[in-house]
């Protein structure tokens, strides 16, 4: 009964977590566009046409954003499964297990390579003035004067997309460990009652006789 329990938690903090994980990297979205669509109006003003490229990044969170998902629909359908009858055989089991785990490795992946993103790059930036392209010296400026860093470090929206996504990494690895765990003692459980049901034939044969 304590590791059900612990097994309905595990799944509730996988799911909000994941849910958070799926909410940052649409904020992290929003928040870009409108930021890009800030920066070259700002620049418009001087007849800057502005180009911005933070497509390596905004991947990676798209797969985040994904993977969040996909353990939100695993965790509702496993705490489903656990409180109906359903979800007690380990032919159910074992492919939540896996596909809990496998959820949990391919999002560690993703979050590794967000962070690494995120510590190291910046939004690669491209101006042109009447045709002709500006020096980055020049384009230094205009991001000073409209006060919008190009470093990803810098931007707290995807702060949030490199860190709170290791809580649903955590819960989900968690989840998959138990329900693997689950699925063994189910097997042990229907062992024993094999065994009892047999030994009961056994005894009800020898009382007819």
């Amino acid at each position: 009964m304590a590791s059900k329990i612990l097994l309905l938690v595990s799944l509730f903090l996988t799911f909000a977590f994941s849910v958070i994980g799926l909410s940052v990297v649409i904020n992290a979205l929003v928040k870009s566009n409108q930021e890009s669509s800030y920066v070259k109006s700002a620049a418009a003003v001087d007849g800057i046409v502005v180009d911005l490229n933070y497509h390596n990044i905004y991947s990676v969170c798209s797969v985040i954003g994904a993977v969040c998902a996909l353990l939100t629909v695993i965790s509702i359908v496993s705490t489903f499964s656990q409180i109906s009858s359903i979800g007690k055989t380990r032919r159910f089991l074992r492919p939540q297990a896996f596909l809990m785990l496998f959820g949990a490795l391919w999002l560690l992946a993703t979050v590794i390579a967000c962070d690494v993103l995120f510590a190291t790059r910046s939004t690669q930036v491209t101006a042109t003035l009447d045709g002709f392209a500006l020096s980055q010296s020049v384009i230094q400026q205009v991001e000073q004067s409209i006060d919008v860093p190009p470093e990803y470090s810098r931007k707290w929206y995807l702060r949030l997309c490199a860190i709170l996504p290791w809580f649903a990494v955590l819960f989900a690895t968690l989840s998959g460990l138990l329900l693997h765990n689950a699925a063994r003692n189910t097997k042990i459980d229907y062992s024993r009652n094999a065994e009892v049901t047999e030994s009961e034939k056994i005894t009800r044969t020898s009382d007819v006789q």
